[in-house]
């Protein structure tokens, strides 16, 4: 089990270190450029300071998205410690704890959150992101795979039993 939580530990801070590490390409490359197009009329990065949550959400509340933020990561590890054996669930986990502590990082030493990653998609610009913004929308996706598949398998219990 101790295995388990060292790789945990180990996931959560090279991904917060690759996280951390995009965002201080991003602030010296825009020392020298507006923004940089990766694929034309799809994909660019330019360095956007963001002080609410995701898509602006409690913009200027910077306190209040720390606070949710130290709350979530501890629920987190919690529930990891109370379900041992789920390997989805740790994953799952260590990406969301990990996008959590590098927007938190952010918030706490700069005061905002460095999103620079833009798309466009059917000619709409989609909200600017970042890589910890990634590991948290997929470790929720994952989370709520997770839910169907555990919901799935009491229902065919259930039905088993009858």
């Amino acid at each position: 089990m101790k295995k388990k939580y060292i790789i945990f530990s180990l996931i959560i801070i090279l991904l917060v270190f690759f996280d951390q590490l995009s965002k201080l390409i991003i602030i010296n490359k825009f020392k020298l450029y507006d923004s940089i197009i990766l694929i034309n009329n799809f994909l660019k990065f330019y360095y956007l300071k963001n002080t609410g949550a995701s898509f602006g959400i409690l913009s200027g509340q910077t306190l209040l998205i720390i606070f949710i933020s130290i709350f979530m990561i501890i629920y987190l590890i919690k529930e990891i410690k109370s379900k041992k054996d789920n390997n989805l669930l740790l994953i799952s986990s260590s990406l969301i704890i990990s996008g959590a502590c590098g927007n938190l990082i952010d918030r706490i030493f700069r005061g905002y959150v460095i999103d620079f990653i833009s798309f466009t998609l059917f000619n709409r610009e989609m909200p600017v992101f970042n890589l910890a913004d990634i590991f948290i929308s997929i470790g929720v996706i994952i989370y709520i795979i997770m839910i169907f598949m555990e919901s799935s398998n009491e229902r065919s219990n259930s039905k088993r039993r009858r």
